[in-house]
């Protein structure tokens, strides 16, 4: 595909090979700028892009009117200026419109040996959308930092890719402090309590990643960070916006749904009980819950694609 005559000179890719999509049936194979680990795209395509998956971090700013989105069961509509993250593995489409935006695309699995990285699994439960309304306190650094990011990457001068990774961990950190301590001053009573759990809590997250296959209770749970059964229960949905339950729950529908995409050899039965249900039924209800169709629905889906 050539590059569009509405993209500023400026924009322009660096290799013009970054430009092409490829799809296979609902995977997209992401064609980084060659040598490197991600791409920033001044998008201005009038299609639409079907629902797709990669394993790359996605970042979208709307630069110019207004952009929708639909990812994890619910549409967004970009105004200018709008931030919206999406994880890697997590189906999304995009809605072609005139207008412009920023797209980046950056692979983030080297980030996974760091210990607290982890604690970021439950804000990425789903999308997040930054906006100067939803996240007054954070947005307009947040911002800021990611444009100075698409400056440097077109502007491609030395030490280019970990300037901008540089960066990146910056905008990952401040959403992580955003969506963990909320918006408590950093000197606040408050604050200090919410840092004084934050160890407890990210250690925990790691155990959770490393058994959520296993029969983890609330009272396990509760146990190995060192509270009472109920105040745990309040805690872990202060610090991650959910019921321990429903965390788990995701966990396991998330670790299902790779499954699903990449052992077609598995049975829907098998995936249940590796990913840490002990019935077919609860399996089920709950990956209907979270994914909006069933596991077998799921599965045609993708088998589908590959066979158009």
């Amino acid at each position: 595909m050539k590059p569009s005559p509405k993209i500023p000179l400026h924009y322009e890719q660096p290799d013009p090979s970054v430009y092409v999509r490829s799809l296979n049936g609902p995977k997209e194979t992401i064609l980084f700028l060659p040598e490197s680990h991600l791409r920033i795209w001044y998008n201005v395509q009038l299609e639409d892009y079907a629902r797709h998956y990669h394993s790359a971090l996605e970042i979208i700013i709307c630069a110019e009117q207004q952009y929708r989105v639909a990812a994890n069961n619910h549409t967004y509509t970009l105004n200018v200026g709008d931030i919206l993250i999406i994880p890697p593995y997590m189906l999304h489409e995009l809605f072609g419109s005139s207008g412009a935006r920023f797209i980046f695309l950056i692979d983030i699995s080297m980030l996974e040996c760091f210990q607290d990285f982890k604690t970021l699994g439950p804000v990425f439960m789903n999308p997040f959308l930054c906006t100067p309304s939803n996240h007054a306190d954070i947005y307009a650094g947040t911002y800021n930092t990611l444009m100075q990011m698409t400056e440097i990457y077109f502007s491609h001068n030395l030490f280019w890719e970990t300037s901008i990774y540089a960066l990146l961990l910056n905008v990952l950190l401040t959403v992580g402090r955003c969506h963990l301590f909320g918006h408590a001053d950093d000197a606040s009573p408050a604050a200090t309590k919410q840092q004084e759990y934050y160890e407890i809590f990210a250690n925990l997250l790691n155990f959770i990643d490393a058994h959520y296959a296993d029969n983890l209770t609330l009272e396990q749970a509760a146990s190995y960070s060192g509270f009472s059964k109920y105040h745990f229960a309040r805690l872990f949905k202060q610090h991650t916006q959910m019921t321990y339950h429903n965390y788990l729950c995701h966990k396991r529908i998330q670790a299902a749904q790779f499954l699903l995409t990449k052992h077609a050899e598995l049975t829907i039965t098998d995936i249940a009980f590796r990913v840490g249900f002990n019935n077919l039924v609860t399996f089920c209800r709950c990956f209907t819950r979270y994914v909006n169709c069933s596991p077998t629905e799921y599965r045609n889906k993708l088998r589908t694609h590959e066979l158009m």
